[in-house]
């Protein structure tokens, strides 16, 4: 049970990232006027978000696996 949890918490995730990709809004919180961020009006700020997701969702997973 506790497999079949993780696996779909970890493919909402990958989803969620491929969906940022494609549509252009990252999220970036909860809370806050900046909870969404727009590729086109604010693109250093996407990226950032995007560089964040990608070291929490494949670096630490994998520092993870390398470090067993």
């Amino acid at each position: 049970m506790i497999q079949a949890v993780l696996f779909l918490l970890a493919l909402s995730a990958v989803l969620t990232y491929v969906l940022e990709l494609w549509t252009g809004f990252a999220f970036a919180g909860w809370l806050g006027d900046y909870a969404l961020i727009d590729r086109r009006a604010a693109p250093g700020p996407y990226w950032f978000v995007m560089a964040v997701q990608t070291l929490v969702l494949f670096g630490v997973p994998a520092l993870i696996a390398f470090s067993n």
